[in-house]
């Protein structure tokens, strides 16, 4: 949640989810976001995948997990990040 520049995380969630959502704000931020659509909140959650998928360790993860929410769990990020991370792979073809 962003408010008046800050960006205000719960204490009581788990660090893959702390980490993303975290990464996910900062995303709104780095591109001035002042409102929310589904392209605007895709775009943040690609900025996130950036900051916190390392393509090489995406790659192995993927080889070795079926779904999303497995990728996810074996690089400590929310599915929403894998998902942005996909969205980032599909821009590239």
């Amino acid at each position: 949640m962003q408010t008046h520049g800050v960006i205000l995380i719960r204490p009581d969630m788990p660090e893959a989810a702390t980490v993303s959502v975290l990464a996910h704000e900062l995303g709104h931020w780095w591109y001035g976001d002042t409102g929310s659509s589904s392209s605007i909140e895709a775009r943040a959650w690609q900025w996130a995948a950036r900051v916190l998928i390392d393509p090489a360790d995406y790659a192995r993860a993927e080889q070795i997990h079926p779904s999303a929410g497995s990728i996810a769990r074996e690089l400590g990020v929310l599915t929403d990040v894998v998902d942005g991370y996909r969205g980032l792979l599909a821009k590239q073809t």
